[in-house]
């Protein structure tokens, strides 16, 4: 066609790749910067991790491992973040957390920065949740952490004795949790903690893991050792149950329009081709 005039569908069938990435850029950053709010189907598995904390007696106290490193908190961070907005929520729950992984005590810093509770629910530092530090050894520090807590640590994360805080009292081993929950980027905690939690004491436990990961846990919540399994880039559906719409609901914007995006530039590119196929342009 190098002798006619270019139509209208020449033109759509060959737009420049240089404006299809444009426009691409344009509607990723939209939505991270102006969350849209944009409804998001809520899965069954987030629905059992909701119900599971709602259904909390007062008084309750609750493990939670914050076993990813900085390389998964995108995806694991506002998990995170969005269940601690749940549990303070719900008021009267003892949330301990601890680290198996060693980067755990800045990104649970990183998430109570992102959540203040003080400000927002009236929660106090060693009253209604606290941090124990990091404790190597993975599998060794869950088993030794079951079996007597202050035989394996004494300290929290700033190195203040335990002892020191209401929050502590009565707490000895894995019969004191009602719940377990592990935010992990590794195996060796997200199945670390079935062996020696959930098998050897009967410790209710959910888990967040990276999406790659969550066939390999499936079997445990259908083999029944496991409430929960989820992948950290479901935390907008959790986002929408706790009514906190934060970094998970801009990923689920972003995921929807650029999904509809590029279904948009599929349709263009075949309409244009049939209906240059339709007025002999192709043959």
């Amino acid at each position: 066609m190098s002798g006619q005039e270019k139509t209208i569908w020449d033109k759509l069938e060959n737009i420049p790749r240089e404006i299809l990435y444009g426009v691409l850029l344009i509607v990723f950053i939209i939505p991270m910067v102006y969350p849209l709010g944009l409804p998001v189907p809520i899965s069954p598995n987030i629905v059992l991790w909701y119900d599971t904390i709602e259904a909390l007696p007062p008084g309750s106290v609750v493990m939670i491992d914050f076993g990813y490193s900085g390389g998964g908190e995108p995806e694991l961070g506002p998990m995170a973040v969005a269940v601690y907005h749940h549990l303070f929520r719900k008021g009267d729950i003892k949330v301990i957390a601890m680290s198996t992984s060693i980067e755990g005590t800045q990104l649970w810093d990183k998430a109570m920065a992102e959540i203040k509770p003080e400000t927002k629910y009236g929660a106090q530092y060693g009253v209604d949740y606290i941090h124990i530090g990091y404790i190597a050894g993975v599998e060794t520090a869950m088993a030794a952490i079951g079996t007597d807590l202050r035989a394996t640590t004494s300290t929290d994360y700033k190195g203040n004795p335990l002892d020191q805080y209401p929050i502590m009292d009565g707490i000895s081993n894995a019969n004191d949790f009602d719940l377990l929950i592990c935010y992990t980027t590794g195996g060796d905690q997200s199945e670390g903690w079935v062996r020696q939690w959930q098998t050897a004491y009967g410790t209710r436990y959910m888990c967040s893991v990276l999406a790659m990961m969550v066939p390999t846990m499936l079997p445990y919540q259908n083999a029944g050792q496991i409430i929960s399994v989820t992948s950290g880039a479901q935390a907008g559906e959790m986002e929408g149950l706790v009514r906190v719409p934060a970094r998970g609901i801009k990923s689920a914007d972003v995921i929807t329009l650029t999904h509809i995006l590029l279904i948009g530039y599929v349709v263009i590119g075949n309409v244009a081709a049939l209906m240059k196929k339709s007025q002999g342009g192709i043959k």
